[in-house]
């Protein structure tokens, strides 16, 4: 009995020593009060280390990129949240790490302007109409990723 209880102790914790918890690049889902379901964003600049997967993209023109993507209409002062999903291609789990940094901003004629996040990754576009590209950046332990949205504030 006691080989049997061993040998069974040391398969879970083999298994759980095997576990994946990498996270491969995540994907950014945009959330507006105006409109259901969300809008997921498009990869951009991406510099992403894991033993999952290793994937570095760089795009030259990021305003040039973002508005050759599917416009999105928002209203002015509208408020918006992001959050971002595990890349299920590899079976990570979501990231735990509290460095993790998300940064939004938009970007308008080569000007760049940051929006105000809170802690429930909600913000609000601002009440100037016209074109943007929105811009996401998740920055963690495993690397950078940036994303964009070609946005219309109406």
């Amino acid at each position: 009995m006691k080989l049997f209880t061993g040998m069974f102790l040391v398969f879970i914790l083999t298994g759980c020593l095997a576990e994946d918890y990498d996270v491969g690049v995540p994907t950014a889902h945009l959330h507006v009060e105006s409109f259901t379901p969300s809008v997921q964003l498009t990869e951009a600049n991406i510099n992403w280390g894991a033993s999952s997967e290793d994937v570095h993209q760089t795009i030259d023109d990021i305003q040039k990129f973002g508005l050759s993507q599917n416009e999105i209409k928002i209203f002015a002062n509208e408020k918006a949240t992001v959050d971002f999903e595990e890349n299920e291609e590899n079976g990570g789990d979501i990231w735990t790490d509290p460095e993790t940094q998300i940064i939004v901003a938009l970007l308008k004629d080569e000007h760049r302007t940051k929006l105000d996040m809170n802690d429930l990754s909600e913000f609000r576009f601002p009440t100037n109409k016209g074109r943007y590209v929105l811009i996401v950046e998740f920055i963690s332990a495993s690397g950078s990723a940036q994303y964009v949205g070609n946005v219309l504030i109406q």
